[in-house]
């Protein structure tokens, strides 16, 4: 790879990624729409700043031109969800012309609803709500071109700053009582956003990834308890946890637009689930995962540094 294009790059994907594509000694430009948040986000001269809409196909056709891979790694608010096709299609068509080969950072939306607790590439994929609709044809469309899709769990860590993980320690930070989707002790695995990149990056290095779906690990089963457990630790002070059904979700949603949306794929996030990445296993062997201690510490320190 002699150089690598990051789109969506002002996320927490796009910013985690192109820190371990320096610490590889790769070249990396990083596109997004605003010059100024990628001029402040990516300060050092070595990564090439480069603004562009995604939305405009020729926009993202110059944008990726010269380079040899893109990582697509646009996430979307509620209400643009709709248009992930769109910026799946012009990225595809924009790699196409260039021969750029393309990375789409996904999640495990497109498997939903979740009829297995054990998620892995051959889990069903049809049926859902629209945001689930959404990210499926945005993954087809970009799997069609040839790229490798990768799945990631709900993540947390530095820079993230919405997640159901990541509400939860922003609640803790700040002293509230945490408000936990679904059971406190239902077994879930999330991944340290870091660790998922560092993933990303190995995977692009692999020809044979190409064109094909890719399930990543989990840090391990973790419960709404041992959240709170380790948040106390680190914040040296008890926590509070409140577990949260769908029927309160639907109150609260009436004063908050925002959790409407999220109510497409609440239930999802209530049911417990383990991650078989075998498949990945044996394309890049047993991944090393930040544990939760250390990353739910990490996480802490951040989010109050940051305010």
């Amino acid at each position: 790879m002699t150089k690598v294009a990051i789109v969506g790059a002002t996320g927490p994907t796009g910013i985690h990624l192109a820190a371990e594509l320096r610490k590889a000694k790769t070249a990396v430009r990083v596109i997004a729409r605003g010059a100024d948040k990628l001029a402040r986000l990516f300060p050092e001269a070595a990564v090439e700043k480069r603004p562009a809409d995604i939305l405009d196909a020729d926009a993202t056709m110059r944008a990726i031109e010269g380079c040899d891979l893109v990582y697509d790694c646009i996430g979307l608010p509620g209400d643009l969800m709709h248009l992930h096709p769109v910026t799946a299609r012009n990225t595809a068509s924009a790699a196409r012309r260039t021969n750029a080969r393309c990375i789409q950072v996904s999640s495990y939306w497109a498997y939903y609803p979740q009829v297995r607790a054990e998620m892995n590439e051959n889990h069903p994929r049809s049926g859902g709500p629209p945001w689930v609709r959404y990210r499926r044809k945005a993954e087809d469309v970009l799997y069609e071109a040839g790229a490798a899709i990768l799945h990631l769990p709900d993540f947390y860590g530095p820079r993230v700053h919405v997640s159901t993980m990541q509400n939860a320690l922003n609640e803790a930070a700040s002293g509230q009582t945490i408000n936990w989707l679904g059971r406190a002790d239902t077994q879930r695995e999330y991944i340290y956003v870091p660790d998922a990149m560092r993933t990303a990056v190995a995977i692009g290095a692999r020809t044979e990834a190409f064109g094909g779906h890719w399930c990543l690990p989990g840090g391990g089963p973790l419960t709404g308890r041992q959240v709170v457990a380790i948040a106390g630790r680190h914040l040296r002070r008890p926590v509070k946890l409140r577990s949260v059904g769908l029927v309160t979700l639907r109150v609260v949603s009436l004063f908050n637009k925002d959790l409407r949306g999220l109510l497409q794929v609440a239930s999802d996030y209530m049911k417990p689930v383990h991650y078989d990445t075998r498949k990945l296993q044996g394309l890049l062997g047993p991944q090393r995962m930040t544990s939760y201690d250390d990353g739910i510490g990490q996480t802490l320190t951040w989010i109050s540094s940051s305010r």
